[in-house]
This record gives C-alpha cells, structure tokens and sequence, in this order.
C-alpha cells in the first residue's frame, strides 16, 4: 500500500473501540525533543524527523510518512515506533496563551488555556494565570504599545 492509499484510510484505522486514544503524540508538530524521547533518545533519527517535515510539508496526511523519513538508515527507531502506539497525525488539545493590556496601558493580565476538543465542542481542561510572569512579549514590543497608545 503506498503512503497516499493509506492516508486516505489512516484515520479510520484503530485497534481499540474508543473514539479517542489518550497519549498519542503529533508527529507533524511534535518538537525534535519529544521526538527523541518517543525514539529512545536517537537524536539523529528525532532530527530527520523534524527535517523531513521541513521539506515535504504535502506528505504529512498520515503516519506513513514516518516510514519513508527514517527509511533504511533508521531502521532500529523505525521498529521502536512501531511496537507502540505513541504517534498520530491528529491534534485534540491546544494551548493558547492570552495577554491582555487595559486602557492607557495600566492593566494587565496573562493567562494559559489548554482547550481539549476530543468530543467536538471544545473545553477547556486547563487554566493558569500568568500574569505575575510580566509582560509577555518583551520590553521592546512593550514600549511600542506604549508609545502608540500616546500618539
């Protein structure tokens, strides 16, 4: 089966009866970190992963790409992956984190939200205010508000 036969067909594919299976790891997003962490710590095979994504962004409708990136050269990564259940080409939480400035740049307020949307609506799992953390975007960009905010 080639990578675009199964792409058309990967999201339907499961071994369990739920709608969601907990744990997975985006392979498309997933930083070279988390990667090498899921590869047991082979940075070359984590790294090819990343550069790979990099340079064939229209190939990544399926974990099969996962197969063609790593290839021969990675061989051991490759079985590694395979024996686990770990990866998925689908998100279903999402973080964002939001900083506000009141009127003539006196309040302010930061705060992270990880919204979960494996049921369809989205929720949100997670909330943490920030703020004491300071201004977000940095001195630089701050000034700039300021000063836009006096003109």
């Amino acid at each position: 089966m080639t990578p675009t036969d199964f792409a058309l067909i990967a999201a339907n594919l499961t071994v369990t009866t739920n709608s969601y299976v907990s744990g997975r790891v985006n392979v498309n997003t997933a930083s070279a970190a988390v990667l090498t962490c899921l590869l047991g710590g082979d940075t070359g095979a984590a790294q090819q992963l990343v550069s790979y994504r990099q340079a064939n962004p229209n190939n990544l409708t399926s974990i099969a790409w996962v197969a063609d990136a790593l290839g021969q050269t990675y061989a051991d990564s490759l079985t590694t992956l395979q024996a686990v259940d770990y990866l998925t080409t689908q998100s279903y939480q999402f973080t964002a984190d939001i900083a506000a400035v009141g009127p003539y740049g006196r309040g302010y307020r930061r705060v992270k939200f990880i919204f979960d949307t494996s049921s369809g609506t989205p929720r949100i799992v997670y909330r943490q205010d920030l703020s004491h953390l300071g201004w977000a975007l940095g001195k630089e960009v701050r000034e700039k508000v300021l000063l836009a905010k006096g003109t």
